[in-house]
């Protein structure tokens, strides 16, 4: 129950203090306190946290400040709420993000690096891919289809869509041979490296910058890297591979 709570945004702190007071019932302060481990002061910031979370409510009886958790039947509802509120949030940046990047840009805020950890921030850093013109990737085929399948036909179809070009080489899979069939044309070259040749990451080069991700059955992360020099550096060593292996 404690790790549902946490996923609601408790700490573990305060997913025990609240347990504590559910099995209590309605009691003073001092008592859920003292049932509960921690110090009054301590115990009074905690209890605005998990009233602003609606999670809790306070009465006076005789004098005396009580705290009461909301009944457990209403927690789906609380849970609903804070969902359609997220969606609201969401629905607003979306409404206002090209102001936001545009007062980024504005002021030079943009991040030489930036880093990327799940599947929803990858997607968000595949997005920064997609707006490029042109770009070369060392890249395999078979870890992306397994850990984001939508984006082994997502990227190739937009370099189609929009006109754009790429150069990709490919570790050695039945995936690769697929995609090769699939997508490999004027503006979207493609090779397959040879079987003993294998990397552990992707690497995406553009004129500026460089994307690389890393995939595994625990996460996935991806760096983005805002630097013409080092992206030139690493466009230098993709076109010595590619000029050996085409």
């Amino acid at each position: 129950m404690q790790q549902i709570l946490q996923k609601l945004g408790l700490s573990a702190k305060e997913a025990r203090a609240f347990l504590e007071l559910v099995k209590l019932g309605a009691s003073p302060i001092s008592t859920w306190a003292k049932n509960t481990g921690i110090n009054r002061s301590s115990m009074y910031v905690l209890l605005d946290r998990l009233k602003s979370q609606k999670l809790i409510a306070t009465f006076t009886h005789q004098g005396v400040l009580h705290a009461q958790a909301v009944p457990m039947a209403e927690l789906p509802a609380l849970v609903a709420d804070q969902q359609e509120e997220l969606n609201t949030t969401r629905e607003l940046l979306l409404k206002h993000l090209p102001d936001l990047q545009l007062l980024e840009k504005t002021h030079g805020l943009t991040p030489k690096v930036t880093f990327y950890e799940g599947e929803t921030r990858i997607e968000s850093m595949y997005k920064h891919v997609l707006s490029e013109k042109s770009f070369k990737s060392f890249f395999h085929p078979g870890r992306i289809k397994t850990y984001m399948s939508e984006y082994f036909y997502k990227i190739p179809e937009a370099i189609k869509t929009n006109g754009g070009k790429a150069r990709e080489l490919l570790v050695s899979c039945p995936e690769a041979l697929e995609y090769h069939n699939l997508y490999n044309s004027k503006n979207h070259e493609i090779v397959i490296l040879p079987p003993s040749i294998n990397f552990s990451s992707d690497t995406i080069i553009t004129d500026e910058k460089i994307f690389m991700v890393g995939y595994n059955d625990k996460a996935i992360v991806g760096t983005e890297i805002w630097n013409r020099e080092l992206a030139h550096t690493q466009t230098s060593i993709f076109d010595l591979v590619w000029q050996i292996r085409v």
